[in-house]
């Protein structure tokens, strides 16, 4: 099972969100956009939490107080969560309420789906409700009153009498009994009309254990995870572990045996022994100053569950050291991978069926060399699996490899004032979408040039065929006045296509997810060879983004030549230019112009 989706109402910015999941998903926006908040609303849908405090609640600015003051009093949680277990299909209380969805030939998904709502109000219990189609009881079964009368009616005694075990009895219409009957499928009708139930008490706990587990990594976790000694992850999972092997030691059983006979060597009732002796020492001195008190002690040994073992942990790289000698990034690393083992431990260690689980990390690239980043990513990818979903923070493009496998979605939160909203771009689906020689084109692009990913993180993406337009923009932008350049590279990523035919592949993979690329090329009236994809480029923008052409390539627009090593003759011709921006070619500015627009 996966979450698939949620909507969020009310909760602090997150006014009205929805945050699609892969298994793969990452949320990505400027300082302060919603990202940690998006995250800590995923911890509470799968929390127990039975209320939340008014600092959670969305709230506004008082423009004329000039305070602070909570904008809603509700907060409304709604996932939908897919690939539930064949064998759903069975669970008791559950028919009308697990729906389908489409699913390709190809896909390992069931197309079982439960939708799942949680609503606090302030200062109230939350509400836990479940999507259902509306039932009604058979006709049949309307006027029983007693178990009995169901199986008069018709129903299996051993379907009445698993919930109803006195058959002569009166059913009621107290909540423990209207409970029980929704956990009877075989006397409910359903239709077709759609509601939301309600029952804390009954279906919330059989789907609450199936729900996938929540995981939290965050920015600032501790060293004292890992240490071998207190509270911390590490020392928990060593100790559970140093249990369940004992518990199921021969060695651990005959340890019993022995603590016995310990036991009465330390029995301070007798007094040939040492203690013996003690204790009657010690009553001798007490009795002469209070003469009815006494100390009676007693020796237990009977629990050998007391013992512990203790553990010393240590790390290395070049030199093995204790863990608060070691980098932080090193640490946070270490921690997300005994957190997560503890996680799938605990879930196939109390679960029948082993729970997926729910990771979210807090920007994992914090702390970490840019080589080790990139291992970062490969293991949040490797760890994307059936029973892992890892949902990631971040402002690093090059954690994010949109070329990968596994079903990933980017939800880029910005901020509207005072409010959050998502853009979604299910990255893989729009991929595989294309056809097979422009996702060719595209995933060599993504090969060489990783760093595309940063198309998602900027407002704006201007494509160029390669490294000549590359050097000649970029150079031309420095001698722009300050906070103009500042400003463009700022919301601005050039992406180099690699030529022309690799314009059409990335152009409509990029609308596809709504964003609309301003695109440079060459118009190359005189090369027939190149001048065929100009009609194919404008067919993939398809009124979306804008085309400027370099006519007739951009050798002519800054007239000079250049037959071989065209990016280091391009770059040459910028050592002409003087510092300024008006030291520029005039028709050269203006094609800046066309380009950035009001930015320059």
């Amino acid at each position: 099972m996966k979450i698939y989706s949620l909507n969020i109402k009310g909760f602090k910015r997150l006014k009205n969100v929805e945050i699609l999941f892969g298994d793969a998903t990452f949320l990505i926006g400027q300082n302060n956009c919603g990202k940690s908040s998006a995250i800590k609303a995923i911890e509470t849908l799968l929390s127990g939490k039975k209320q939340l405090s008014s600092s959670d609640y969305h709230s506004i600015l008082d423009e004329e107080t000039n305070e602070v003051k909570v904008d809603t009093s509700i907060i409304v949680l709604e996932a939908e969560f897919r690939n539930l277990p064949n064998e759903s299909k069975t669970w008791r209380g559950f028919k009308g309420r697990i729906f389908t969805y489409e699913v390709t030939e190809d896909s390992e998904e069931t197309g079982l789906s439960v939708v799942y709502r949680k609503t606090y109000e302030l200062g109230k219990d939350v509400i836990i409700e479940f999507k259902t189609k509306v039932r009604t009881i058979k006709e049949e079964f309307v006027k029983c009153k007693k178990p009995q009368d169901y199986i008069d009616c018709g129903l299996s005694p051993e379907i009445i009498e698993e919930f109803f075990p006195d058959l002569e009895s009166n059913i009621g219409k107290n909540k423990s009994a209207l409970e029980k009957l929704e956990l009877i499928d075989e006397i409910w009708e359903v239709s077709d009309e759609e509601t939301w139930f309600q029952n804390p008490g009954g279906i919330p706990g059989n789907v609450l254990k199936m729900l996938p587990r929540f995981l939290l990594i965050p920015v600032d976790v501790g060293i004292h995870e890992i240490q071998g000694t207190g509270s911390g992850v590490l020392s928990t999972t060593l100790g559970e572990l140093f249990q369940t092997v004992r518990e199921n030691s021969e060695h651990f059983k005959n340890a019993q045996i022995h603590l016995d006979n310990l036991a009465k060597e330390l029995d301070p009732k007798d007094d040939n022994s040492e203690f013996g002796k003690m204790m009657d020492e010690l009553n001798n001195v007490l009795s002469s100053i209070f003469p009815d008190s006494k100390l009676h002690a007693t020796t237990s040994l009977s629990d050998p569950s007391s013992l512990k073992p203790s553990f010393n942990v240590e790390m290395s790289s070049n030199i093995k050291t204790s863990v608060d000698n070691q980098g932080t990034g090193m640490v946070r690393a270490a921690v997300f991978g005994m957190l997560r083992y503890r996680q799938l431990w605990l879930s196939k260690k109390e679960d029948e069926h082993a729970r997926s689980i729910i990771i979210c990390f807090e920007e994992p690239e914090t702390y970490l060399h840019p080589s080790a980043a990139n291992q970062m990513r490969d293991a949040i990818y490797e760890l994307s699996s059936q029973s892992a979903q890892i949902i990631s923070s971040t402002h690093s493009p090059y954690l994010i490899d949109i070329s990968r496998k596994p079903k990933q979605i980017l939800n880029r939160m910005y901020n509207c004032g005072n409010h959050v909203d998502c853009n979604t771009f299910s990255v893989t689906e729009k991929f595989l979408e294309l056809q097979s020689n422009q996702k060719d084109y595209v995933k060599m692009l993504l090969k060489i040039d990783n760093y595309i990913s940063r198309i998602f993180f900027t407002r704006h993406v201007v494509i160029i065929e390669g490294d000549t337009e590359d050097i000649l923009i970029k150079e031309t932008l420095k001698r722009l006045e300050k906070s103009k350049y500042l400003k463009i590279i700022s919301d601005f990523e050039i992406i180099k296509a690699r030529g022309k035919a690799s314009i059409i592949g990335l152009v409509k993979y990029l609308t596809s997810m709504g964003i609309n690329p301003i695109v440079v090329h060459d118009k190359d009236s005189e090369v027939p060879n190149a001048e065929k994809f100009n009609q194919p480029i404008i067919d993939a923008l398809d009124g979306n983004g804008k085309i400027v052409y370099m006519v007739n390539n951009v050798e002519e627009e800054l007239n000079y030549i250049a037959t071989y090593e065209k990016p280091y003759k391009a770059y040459i011709k910028t050592l002409e230019w003087g510092e300024n921006w008006n030291d520029l070619p005039e028709n050269w500015r203006t094609k800046m112009t066309e380009i950035f627009g009001d930015y320059i």
